[in-house]
This record gives C-alpha cells, sequence and structure tokens, in this order.
C-alpha cells in the first residue's frame, strides 16, 4: 500500500466515550421539545452535527421549524454538554491501540490526521484531554465548522491533504465508523477507504456502502499494509 496520510475519525474510530454522542444529542433535542429515539440519533452519526440536528427537528416538527435560530440553540446545548462530557468523564479514552497506531504511522512515513462532524471547540477538547498533539502523534485537524462542507463531502480531508502538502488523494487513507465517513472517503478519491466496527455500525451495514476493507480494531491497520507487501512480493 502506498498511502502517505491516513484520515482518522475521532467519536467511534479513535476516541471511545461511553456512546455519550447519541445520549447528549437526545438530550439536547429533549431539551428542545424533540424527542428522538437511539436508532433516530444512530442514523445521522458522522454527519456534521448542524446537519443532523437539522434532519432531526425536521423529522419531528417539519421543515419550517428546522430555523437557523432553532438548530444553533440546540447546537449550543449539545457543545457545552459534550465538551463538559470529554473534558470531566472519567469514561473518555481512546480507542484500543490509537496511540500505538499512530506512532506506528510515523514510524513508516505515513502522516496521521484527524477529521470530525464535531465543532473545532468539540475536537479540540477531546485531543486535550487525549494528549495526543502535545505527544507528536497528530500531523493535521479538521472539524466540520472549518470547511464549507462537511462529510459525505470530500472537503475535511481536501482541506487536510492541503495541510500536509499532497496532492494525490491515491495516497490517502480513509479510517471511520460510520457510513458517512466511507462515502466520504469515495468523495476525495481515497484509494484506501476503511470502515472499523469500534462505533456506532456493523460489518454489514458498512460493507453496504463498498469499503476498500472493513476492521474491527485499529491494529489491524498494519496487517492490512503487511498483507499488501506479501501479495506485491
Amino acid at each position: 500500500m502506498n498511502v502517505d496520510l491516513i484520515v482518522f475519525g475521532m467519536a467511534g474510530t479513535t476516541v471511545f466515550d461511553g456512546h455519550a454522542v447519541n445520549r447528549v444529542l437526545r438530550d439536547a433535542l429533549a431539551a428542545a421539545g424533540v424527542r428522538a429515539s437511539p436508532g433516530q440519533i444512530h442514523a445521522v452519526l458522522g454527519l456534521p452535527m448542524p446537519v443532523a440536528i437539522t434532519t432531526l427537528i425536521a423529522e419531528f416538527r417539519g421543515q419550517a421549524a428546522a430555523s437557523d435560530r432553532a438548530v444553533d440553540a440546540v447546537h449550543t446545548d449539545f457543545v457545552q454538554r459534550m465538551i463538559w462530557h470529554y473534558e470531566s468523564h472519567p469514561d473518555v479514552e481512546e480507542c484500543d491501540g490509537a496511540s500505538e497506531l499512530f506512532a506506528w504511522c510515523h514510524r513508516h512515513g505515513i502522516r496521521t490526521a484527524l477529521d470530525t462532524g464535531f465543532s473545532r471547540d468539540v475536537a479540540s477538547a477531546i485531543i486535550a484531554r487525549l494528549r495526543w498533539q502535545e505527544r507528536g502523534l497528530l500531523d493535521a485537524v479538521v472539524a466540520s465548522d472549518e470547511v464549507p462542507r462537511g462529510r459525505p463531502y470530500p472537503d475535511m480531508i481536501h482541506r487536510l491533504m492541503s495541510e500536509v502538502g499532497l496532492s494525490d488523494p491515491a495516497r490517502v487513507m480513509k479510517v471511520g465508523d460510520t457510513p458517512v465517513d466511507i462515502q466520504e472517503g469515495h468523495a476525495a478519491g481515497c484509494r484506501y477507504v476503511v470502515g472499523i466496527t469500534t462505533g456506532a455500525h456493523s460489518a454489514d451495514t458498512l460493507s453496504e456502502y463498498a469499503p476498500t476493507h472493513v476492521i474491527a480494531e485499529l491494529l489491524e491497520l498494519p496487517d492490512l499494509f503487511a498483507g499488501a507487501q506479501a501479495g506485491a512480493a
């Protein structure tokens, strides 16, 4: 595999948070009078959070109710709750093998980046809690509010490629736990688009979106590289 950059998702891919995103989004919506089920929340995970909130408000109350003001109010509440969770809750930790994998990538000349459907303030709280940047484990990070369009569009991956000086998406791998992660990778032209089952979706669900690979844990990635090299020998 000729890969110069791997773009990882955050919650569910490299970050374990006790499945808090589903619960916290339900709580923020409920405070605004929208009673979404865990399954309805599950269906929009991975999207930019304002898009997810707009979708759910419109589903319950109609499109007219999903005004910018209503969406902003729920999103502000959600962000405040999530920042508190990521800064304070004992359940927050990296997914098994994340730091080890980032270090392995760097030893093999592969840059590491994160993209997320969260806004930058939430992403920054996570990264500070896990100390990834101060340990030199990340080369770039982008959040959905820093580009014109979040997932499933390719804007975040293109932004990360620009930041690390890459122009060929065929040398980029995308790894994520949701269908929109996979759609984002394909939209960006990544040669390798890897679904991972540590988060929101099963292997069967992810396979419906035609990833190049599906893995069960992060530390399976080095085996993919080793397998590709063996096949080429």
